[in-house]
């Protein structure tokens, strides 16, 4: 039987604060986020094609922690991060469904975006990294650095591209296409705990084999 996504929307909906405000909160996080990429781009003097290598490296990075952290955070009651957990399969997968795999109304972005605090969090992290990486190669430090912060703000939008309705002309482009089928496979209930963890590209789905395409 299909499970039914709409008594929990209302309900949802019903504790969303009067003075939370979508637009804001996807605001602040790309502005933050670009200002952060801003700010390690203007650290590159000197570029050298090997530098590029960290650049590759942090989209890597970021492909293999999403994977973990959305496996064995989002999908499993792991005592360090119950509130991830609760936001993720408690209120994400409830609000979406394969059968009801699209948002209503702006406001239910608030159950796809992350809260604008993790923008932060990630930048002070990453600033951490490139401080102490900086020591041995700037450039590097800082392209690792611009290479996370972007992938962290790609999957925003394509999060957001996965639950939008159809008929939106980039939603028949190729790569969003393939991103909205494997997110609504992943939606699947018997299947959202083990299958189609990454939303970018699926490469640790393929390396593992928890990629399911149909």
């Amino acid at each position: 039987m299909a499970h039914s996504v709409q008594p929990f929307r209302a309900s949802y909906r019903s504790k969303i604060s009067k003075y939370y405000n979508v637009y804001l909160h996807g605001a602040f996080v790309f502005f933050f986020g670009v200002c952060a990429i801003i700010f390690f781009a203007s650290k590159i003097h000197n570029f050298k094609l090997v530098d590029g290598l960290a650049f590759v490296f942090g989209i890597l990075f970021f492909n293999v922690c999403e994977y973990y952290i959305h496996k064995s955070f989002g999908h499993r009651k792991n005592p360090a991060a119950l509130l991830f957990y609760k936001r993720h399969t408690g209120d994400h997968h409830s609000f979406f469904s394969d059968d009801e795999m699209y948002f209503d109304q702006a406001q239910d972005w608030r159950v796809i975006l992350f809260p604008p605090w993790l923008v932060v969090l990630i930048s002070i992290l990453l600033f951490g990294i490139w401080s102490g990486v900086s020591i041995l190669n700037q450039n590097m430090a800082s392209l690792f650095s611009m290479a996370v912060m972007g992938s962290f703000l790609c999957y925003e939008i394509f999060h957001v591209c996965a639950h939008v309705p159809p008929g939106y002309w980039f939603t028949e482009l190729p790569w969003i296409r393939m991103v909205r089928r494997l997110h609504t496979i992943h939606h699947r209930r018997h299947l959202m705990a083990d299958r189609n963890f990454n939303i970018l590209f699926p490469m640790m789905d393929r390396i593992l084999k928890t990629i399911v395409q149909k």
